[in-house]
C-alpha cells in the first residue's frame, strides 16, 4: 500500500514527538517493552489503512520464552492465527467499504526475529526480551470515508492487554489516545 510522503513524515514526526518526552525512560527499559502495555500507531492513506501493534509477547501469549512444551507451542500458534486475524481485531466504519489485504506477524518467538537481552530487574539474568510485532494493511474502496476504528484486542486477549497507546495520522492530522479498554477511535 502507498501512502503519500507527506502522510508518512507526518506520522514520523508525530510518533519522534510522543516519544521524545519518554526518551529517558525508553532507554531504562527498552522501548515500549512494559508488560501489559502495547503501542498501536494507524496511517490512513488513499488506498487504505495500516495499522501497527508492538507488543511483549508475554501480553498475548503469556510468556517470553521459547515455546518448548506442546502447551506453549498450542498458545503460539493460536495466538499467531488470531493476530492474523485482522478483520476479527478491528471493526473499521462500514462507509469506507474495507476489507484486509494482509497481516504480518514479526517475532523471536515465532523465528523471524531476533531477540532482546533483558537489562531489567523484570527478568532473570540471560532472559530476553520478546516482542511481538504486527502490521494489518487494509485496502478500502472509500478511503474518504474512513472516520473510525474500533479496537478489539482487549477482548482477543483478555489477560495480556492492561493499556494500549494508540496513536493515528490521516489527511486531516493526528491524535493520540491511550486505551484501558476496548474503544472507538474517532479518526477525524
Amino acid at each position: 500500500m502507498k501512502f503519500p510522503h507527506a502522510l508518512i513524515s507526518i506520522l514520523g514526526l508525530f510518533v519522534a514527538l510522543s516519544a521524545g518526552s519518554t526518551h529517558a525512560e525508553d532507554h531504562e527499559e527498552h522501548g515500549a517493552h512494559e508488560h501489559g502495555a502495547a503501542t498501536l500507531s494507524l496511517a490512513a492513506g488513499t488506498q487504505g489503512l495500516e495499522i501497527m501493534l508492538e507488543s511483549p509477547a508475554a501480553n498475548i501469549v503469556g510468556f517470553e520464552h521459547a515455546a518448548s512444551t506442546d502447551e506453549d507451542k498450542k498458545k503460539l500458534a493460536d495466538a499467531k492465527a488470531t493476530l492474523e486475524d485482522g478483520a476479527a481485531l478491528f471493526s473499521i466504519n462500514p462507509e469506507a467499504d474495507c476489507t484486509l489485504k494482509s497481516a504480518e506477524v514479526i517475532s523471536a518467538l515465532l523465528g523471524n526475529a531476533d531477540a532482546v537481552k533483558a537489562d531489567n530487574h523484570d527478568h532473570k539474568d540471560g532472559a530476553t526480551h520478546n516482542d511481538m510485532d504486527v502490521t494489518w494493511r487494509f485496502i478500502c474502496a472509500k478511503p474518504t470515508e474512513l472516520t473510525a476504528v474500533t479496537t478489539k484486542l482487549f477482548a482477543a486477549f483478555p489477560d495480556g492487554f492492561q493499556k494500549l497507546k494508540a496513536e493515528w495520522v490521516t489527511d486531516k492530522g493526528a491524535s493520540a489516545q491511550e486505551l484501558d479498554k476496548d474503544a472507538t477511535l474517532k479518526l477525524n
